[in-house]
């Protein structure tokens, strides 16, 4: 498993903003990493992205995502 970079979570945050691809698909991608044994990320900052994405699909009601678009928005912004 390669490990990620910042390019890619920025990217996957940036598809999700444009509706190419779902939050869940996101998480589960995120989660691969967040949950193995040893992910082996030596980029901190790109570890913490991970778990950010991890629960990018959390909900705070049934129809509205925790994270609205203008947390996405602000976490490109503070790891571009």
């Amino acid at each position: 498993m390669d490990e990620p970079k910042m390019l890619d979570c920025l990217n996957k945050i940036r598809k999700v903003l444009k509706g190419t691809i779902t939050r869940e698909q996101v998480s589960d991608w995120a989660e691969i990493y967040v949950s193995a044994d040893d992910p082996e990320i030596d980029d901190d900052q790109v570890w913490g992205m991970l778990i950010l994405l991890s629960g990018i699909d959390l909900k705070d009601s049934p129809h509205s995502y925790l994270h609205c678009a203008d947390d996405l928005n602000d976490w490109i912004e503070k790891y571009q």
